[in-house]
């Protein structure tokens, strides 16, 4: 079966939501992520530090009525990261969230008026001008100092923050439960979690070690497609003569952390996308392989 037959059109992309991504279900009903499901990344500083960024979500993580919810949450990334700066700055580093009546007040007449009314009349008294210019430096300055110490905490604080937001259109329903409880109960956590490393000593990821002789068929499996894909790009780099190119080329490889906090959470938002819609179009794989689907 096409994934795209059965996934939400915008799966994994920022204008789709949590809710449609992960209640994601087949054609005959059976919900995707059916199972615990993650995956990590690490961004390495310049300083030999690192931020590792990690996601789970558990489709039997109960959740209650006070937690962040995916149908309530506009911005869930612009939340998480309310959180974070509240967690990483003193309140004097944080950059007011509402506007003053006064700079509520020029928003509105320097978007409603026209750009010649404004410049005729408006600017044209001095002090006005300078009363607007004066505001506008102010908020931009915050705004501007709140992202420098964001950024330097991030590389350089060690920190340990979660973020959870209940998927609240997921079934709720245990297959199969007797339990009252258990029926009634809210399911479906995603939990974001990042991790300040200064020492950049990142824990190494562990693989799941499956047992028997079906383990060792995939095992050896695995080592003869890996063998062929390297036979495959010896054979194209000897075809256009780069072989030596190759061999004596500088290695970069490490994913730097970015420039800005900005530019951290923009780059966070798409591994994830990334990573959930590949994840959805393997696990469909996989149904699909299974004769109990069949």
């Amino acid at each position: 079966m096409d994934i795209s037959a059965i996934l939400p059109v915008n799966m994994g992309n920022e204008s789709s939501s949590l809710n449609d991504d992960f209640s994601a279900q087949t054609a005959s009903g059976d919900n995707i992520f059916s199972k615990a499901t993650g995956a990590r990344t690490v961004f390495t500083t310049e300083n030999g530090g690192a931020v590792c960024v990690s996601f789970m979500f558990d489709p039997k993580h109960k959740f209650g009525d006070d937690h962040h919810m995916a149908s309530v949450t506009g911005d869930w990334m612009a939340d998480m990261r309310d959180g974070l700066i509240k967690h990483l700055l003193d309140e004097k580093d944080i950059a007011p969230k509402t506007k003053t009546l006064e700079e509520t007040i020029w928003d509105q007449m320097t978007t409603l008026l026209p750009k010649e009314t404004l410049a005729k009349n408006l600017f044209a008294d001095k002090e006005a001008f300078k009363t607007y210019t004066a505001l506008l430096k102010a908020s931009v300055t915050r705004n501007f100092n709140e992202e420098e110490k964001l950024t330097e905490a991030l590389k350089t604080k060690a920190y340990s923050f979660s973020f959870e937001i209940a998927i609240d259109a997921y079934p709720s329903q245990l297959p199969g439960s007797s339990n009252r409880d258990q029926r009634q109960a809210k399911l479906g956590v995603l939990t974001f979690h990042l991790e300040g490393l200064p020492d950049g000593e990142v824990p190494p990821a562990k693989e799941t070690k499956d047992k028997g002789e079906e383990t060792n068929r995939k095992s050896k499996k695995r080592k003869l497609d890996s063998e062929d894909k390297n036979k495959d790009a010896e054979k194209l780099l000897k075809e256009m003569a780069l072989t030596e190119f190759y061999k004596n080329a500088h290695v970069e490889k490490l994913k730097k952390f970015p420039l800005s906090a900005n530019q951290f959470f923009e780059a966070m938002h798409r591994w994830f996308a990334s990573v959930v819609s590949r994840r959805a179009a393997n696990l469909e794989k996989k149904r699909n392989r299974n004769p109990l689907y069949q």
